[in-house]
């Protein structure tokens, strides 16, 4: 009888191997499997370890009770330890997503205890914090750190899409939480889900982002008395105070809405009125931002807008990216206040600046604004 084989079947294989039913190496993504047939590699459906762990071999010889955990594994398939990526968080990364003391025990604290029984904020964070490393890794630990943070984060969506589908009392303050890791996470790795395929976008990589967040949005709508958690849009920011602006951002927003009562016209009057709301939601963010340079102007105007906007934004509708570039002109501002910021504006505003130079001619003056503040 020929000798039995060793037991190789993968547990944390690809999407697309799990698909197939083929063997995954789990060294991806993207695993050598996808990269050999040019498909899309992700691992959105690998569960969080929840059962027993198979005991060593060691605890078999010896007889010893093999340990049961809860939550994500002790390691991922990049052999990074979750314990360095959560000191690495709780006493480091936390501190780039306060926008003031008073939610420095929120972070550092209350969220990591929420991630402990939510494991898409767990998935979270860790990825966060490994991509938070990664900027100050040595060059052979870059990519290992920045693959890892791409593992953590596929993990998360699923079951964060879940958590939206059926909020409650009990989920909802982690569902709160993460979707600020989230958009820091998009922010951080403009090309965070692109694999094989490169004709993904950061353009394409934010609208993704828009889209989680109208589920945010509504939560926030009908949630609003169950979320515990103070931070920056819960309370006074989107209520009016005096707000001014330096003369020359004013006259580049005066614009731009000028712009959009003579170009969306006609048949494009519902999407003048998005716009118009979007440009004046936009212009608060820029004057919030103007009285106090924190995340805070930054990333609400990203929950704020609407779905229809986000809909014209997949569908590329030039002013719509018009729009979209004038928020980047705005993101710009947190480089060097922020890991997470570091030249992504001027990463989205290149690639919209490629696509929209050689469009309407009325734009130039817009277009040139935005090119004179990125010079």
């Amino acid at each position: 009888m020929p000798p039995l084989r060793a037991h190789t079947k993968s547990r944390n294989g690809c999407d697309q191997c799990r698909t197939r039913r083929v063997k995954c190496d789990e060294q991806g993504p993207p695993c050598t499997n996808c990269t050999n047939r040019g498909l899309e590699c992700t691992y959105l459906k690998v569960a969080a370890r929840t059962n027993r762990t198979p005991p060593s071999t060691s605890e078999r010889s010896h007889g010893r009770s093999p340990v049961t955990t809860t939550g994500p594994p002790q390691a991922n398939s990049y052999g990074i330890d979750n314990l360095e990526l959560m000191h690495k968080f709780s006493t480091d990364t936390f501190q780039s997503l306060c926008v003031s003391d008073s939610e420095t025990q929120i972070w550092q604290i209350t969220i990591p205890r929420l991630a402990l029984k939510n494991d898409y904020l767990m998935n979270g964070i860790l990825a966060l914090a490994s991509m938070h490393i990664a900027t100050s890794a040595e060059p052979a630990e870059t990519l290992l750190y920045n693959d890892a943070g791409l593992q953590y984060y596929n993990r998360s969506l699923t079951p964060f899409r879940n958590a939206i589908d059926n909020i409650t009392p009990q989920n909802c303050n982690a569902v709160f939480a993460h979707s600020i890791v989230m958009i820091a996470i998009t922010i951080a790795s403009p090309r965070l889900t692109a694999t094989k395929d490169d004709t993904t976008s950061i353009t394409e990589n934010i609208v993704t982002l828009f889209e989680l967040l109208q589920g945010v949005r509504k939560i926030m709508q009908v949630s609003q008395s169950w979320i515990k958690l103070e931070l920056f849009s819960k309370g006074e920011f989107w209520k009016k105070t005096p707000e001014e602006l330096d003369p020359d951002t004013e006259s580049a927003l005066v614009h731009l809405a000028a712009l959009n009562d003579e170009v969306m016209v006609g048949i494009y009057s519902e999407q003048h009125r998005i716009n118009r709301e979007v440009i004046s939601h936009l212009r608060h963010c820029y004057a919030k931002f103007a009285r106090s340079p924190d995340p805070a102007p930054v990333l609400a105007w990203l929950a704020r807008v609407e779905k229809e906007f986000v809909d014209s934004l997949r569908c590329r509708q030039p002013f719509s990216l018009l729009i979209l570039m004038y928020w980047g002109v705005l993101l710009t501002e947190l480089h060097g206040k922020r890991w997470w910021a570091k030249n992504s504006g001027r990463a989205l505003i290149a690639e919209l600046l490629d696509a929209l130079r050689s469009g309407d001619p009325r734009w130039e003056r817009a277009l040139s604004w935005v090119e004179r503040k990125m010079s």
